[in-house]
């Protein structure tokens, strides 16, 4: 029997991130966002204080001293944080990533070493994104796609150059290590001619960027990091070997990663619904309240639909992920767009209820708004994933 009620776990770490985002996030989200410098934006406080209730903890199991969280419980922890601000959670967000990864492909060693500094108190980096591609191109091209970031084995080094962008969270005092990508087999092309390597983020030869000035997701501090002449051990090449291969995809790239994306743009949306609706019920318009307007009342209602219809497909596909082996892989990609492409719907709809109050600085939904684009780009762009999906079908995968 499908049974998606929240068990009294699931209902307690909801909470938790309710409370948190309530009491912490919120009443620090609007005044971050007017920080004119990005490079002041990063509230390292806030991340300290969220490490007191373990959030950067949620993938990481139990043995490792982690909270071992299942996937519905981390959609509803990321709804959650994103209701407060998406900027916030999308920190987290990269951070899960960058750990899920490690803890799916890396050693028993490498397990050990690299969750014990993030138990301690820090945040993961995920390195992927270059000038010229992204995760969407290894989607749409798994045969052909490499990486112009590139290592070279020298002994029992490999020695790494290159440039990442968008590496969320790099140059932080919190972060501790990155998950670089980098093409480790010049003489092939796909997968197999790419690896990971795990590398701490004090690494002589490795530099950080300025944060980039970003339209939204203010509170994310999102630079671009060089690599010249890094050297790592060979135990820090992710895995027992170069190369890995994208049959099946690992877990977390194609389950966890995209429904925590589609749970923030969930979050967002909530927060876009019910500021909307507080103001149609209490500015007066033609003698009554515009709620009582029908043209405002339909683009309510289509709100809610739209909201409830993508929380239940998330929800689906997250229960679906901790009960069944092997997740069909292209649930995650139709959830991700799904959600996304309905947040920035909502956002329209939304400011357009605010009319010309909605447009200037000094409301929330302005921000709101804005934070509203981004989750129809980052973790691979809509039209791409919707490509990618076109693939899959025809494949029959």
């Amino acid at each position: 029997m499908v049974d998606l009620s929240l068990t009294q776990k699931q209902l307690e770490m909801q909470k938790l991130a309710r409370d948190f985002g309530e009491k912490y996030i919120k009443p620090v989200a609007m005044k971050i966002d007017k920080i004119s410098d990005p490079q002041k934006a990063f509230p390292v406080s806030l991340f300290e204080k969220s490490f007191e209730i373990g959030l950067q903890n949620m993938c990481i199991p139990e043995k490792y001293g982690g909270l071992g969280l299942d996937c519905l419980t981390h959609v509803v922890m990321f709804e959650e944080l994103s209701a407060a601000d998406i900027g916030f959670a999308i920190s987290f967000q990269a951070h899960n990533l960058a750990v899920a990864q490690m803890l799916n492909l890396g050693t028993e060693e490498q397990r050990v070493t690299f969750t014990k500094s993030i138990v301690e108190g820090g945040l993961a980096v995920i390195a992927c994104v270059e000038a010229n591609t992204g995760a969407a191109t290894a989607l749409l091209d798994p045969v052909n796609f490499t990486w112009e970031t590139h290592a070279t084995k020298d002994g029992d080094n490999w020695v790494l150059n290159g440039q990442k962008i968008y590496c969320t969270n790099a140059g932080t005092p919190l972060a501790k290590w990155i998950q670089i990508m980098v093409r480790t087999d010049m003489t092939q092309l796909g997968m197999l001619a790419n690896s990971m390597f795990l590398v701490w983020a004090d690494t002589p030869g490795l530099s950080v960027g300025k944060n980039y000035d970003k339209m939204g997701h203010r509170m994310a501090y999102t630079p671009s990091i060089k690599l010249k002449d890094v050297r790592v051990p060979n135990s820090q090449l992710l895995g027992e070997k170069p190369g890995f291969s994208a049959d099946p995809p690992p877990r977390v790239t194609t389950v966890d990663n995209f429904l925590n994306v589609a749970a923030m743009a969930l979050g967002l949306a909530r927060t876009i619904y019910e500021e909307s609706l507080a103001f149609a019920k209490q500015r007066v318009v033609s003698g009554k309240p515009m709620i009582e307007h029908q043209v405002v009342a339909i683009k309510l209602a289509n709100m809610f639909i739209e909201m409830e219809a993508a929380r239940a497909l998330l929800w689906k596909v997250a229960w679906l992920s901790d009960t069944q082996p092997q997740v069909d892989r292209k649930l995650p990609i139709a959830t991700k767009v799904m959600c996304s492409d309905m947040v920035a719907r909502i956002s329209r709809e939304g400011l357009q209820i605010f009319g010309g109050h909605g447009y200037t600085k000094d409301t929330l939904i302005e921000k709101l708004y804005r934070d509203a684009k981004a989750p129809e780009i980052y973790e691979g762009a809509n039209d791409s994933l919707r490509v990618s999906l076109g693939q899959f079908i025809n494949w029959g995968v």
